[in-house]
C-alpha cells in the first residue's frame, strides 16, 4: 500500500510542476499583453500552417540586428538585452545590445546570433525575435497573406503591435496600411 501511495504522490508532484511551468509562461505572456508598453515593428509576413495549432501568419521582422560596442562581451547563443527605440516614423528599432538589462526603459530579452560588422566597420549582432507567429482564424490567415502581398509593387505596408514588459514581448495585432488586420479584411471583403 505504501508503494502505491508513494507513486501517486510522485505523480501529483510531477503534474503540479508541469502545470506551474505552463501556468508561469501563460501568466508572463498575459501580463505583457495587459500591462506592457506597445511598439510597432515593420514585418514581412508569410502564411504557413501548424498541424497542431492551425493557421497563422509567420512574422519576419525587418529589424534583425542590433548594434554592439567593440569591447562588448556578447557571444553567439548567449542571452542579451536590447533596448527598444522608436524611429521618426513611429516604428520600433533595436538599440545597443548589452549583456545586462538596461536600468530604465523597455527592452527585449533575446539570444545573440552571429556578431559581425557592416561595410563601414560598425559592429552588430544578429537576433531572432522570440515572437514570430500571429494566429488567426483558419479562413482569415490566407486572406491576410494575400492582402499583404497583393498591394502596389507587390507589397503593402505591414507591421505588428508588440506589447513589451520586463524583456518579454507578445504580438498583439497585425496591421496592413495602419489598419488592424481584422478590420482591414472586413473593409476589403468585396475586393478579395
Amino acid at each position: 500500500m505504501n508503494s502505491k501511495l508513494l507513486r501517486f504522490a510522485l505523480f501529483v508532484i510531477v503534474a503540479l510542476v508541469q502545470l506551474a511551468v505552463a501556468g508561469g509562461a501563460i501568466y508572463t505572456s498575459e501580463l505583457a499583453l495587459r500591462t506592457g508598453e506597445a511598439y510597432r515593428f515593420r514585418i514581412q509576413p508569410v502564411d504557413p500552417v501548424d498541424a497542431f495549432r492551425g493557421r497563422y501568419v509567420a512574422i519576419r521582422f525587418a529589424v534583425d540586428r542590433a548594434p554592439v560596442t567593440d569591447d562588448s562581451e556578447i557571444r553567439h547563443g548567449k542571452r542579451i538585452f536590447v533596448p527598444i527605440e522608436v524611429d521618426a516614423d513611429g516604428y520600433a528599432t533595436l538599440g545597443w545590445a548589452k549583456p545586462d538589462p538596461p536600468p530604465a526603459g523597455a527592452y527585449l530579452r533575446l539570444r545573440a546570433g552571429a556578431v559581425g560588422a557592416d561595410d563601414d566597420g560598425k559592429r552588430h549582432v544578429w537576433v531572432s525575435m522570440p515572437f514570430g507567429r500571429f494566429y488567426m482564424d483558419e479562413d482569415l490567415a490566407p486572406e491576410a497573406e494575400r492582402a499583404v502581398w497583393s498591394g502596389p509593387r507587390g507589397q503593402r505596408e505591414a507591421s505588428v503591435s508588440v506589447r513589451v514588459r520586463n524583456g518579454v514581448g507578445v504580438v498583439e495585432d497585425l496591421f496592413i496600411d495602419d489598419t488592424p488586420i481584422h478590420q482591414w479584411l472586413a473593409e476589403h471583403a468585396d475586393s478579395q
